[in-house]
């Protein structure tokens, strides 16, 4: 089951169909609108769900920061995501699941990793 978070909405990109910018849990990011039941507003805060698309390569390290960040990569949806490997879920500045990491990484279950994401997708709740 995905976690649902609340997220502001701080931006909607003009040129850019689908991408929006958020804070959530006291973090910026901006994402890919994958799924929206109704128009979104510019200050409104909204249930959503989060899930990473991940690229082919390997994308996935040890680190030696013991924190949960996110830092947005050149303006772009690309994003380096610091968190903690537990199992099947990887805990960040939001929880995702189900993203097969531990299976194609079991060595650094239980650690501190860095996920380099292409995106991250965003899918608003029914309000």
């Amino acid at each position: 089951m995905t976690k649902t978070y609340k997220a502001l909405v701080v931006g909607i990109d003009q040129f850019v169909e689908d991408a929006i910018d958020l804070v959530v849990e006291g973090f910026s990011l901006r994402c890919f609108v994958s799924y929206s039941p109704s128009k979104i507003v510019v200050g409104s805060t909204y249930d959503v769900e989060f899930e990473m698309l991940l690229p082919d390569e390997e994308c996935v390290i040890a680190t030696e920061r013991e924190n949960q960040q996110i830092e947005m990569l050149d303006g772009g949806f690309s994003c380096d995501i610091y968190g903690y490997l537990d199992g099947d879920t990887f805990r960040s500045f939001v929880d995702f699941s189900d993203q097969d990491i531990h299976y194609e990484y079991p060595h650094l279950n239980g650690r501190y990793v860095k996920v380099s994401a292409d995106r991250i997708d965003v899918s608003f709740s029914v309000q």
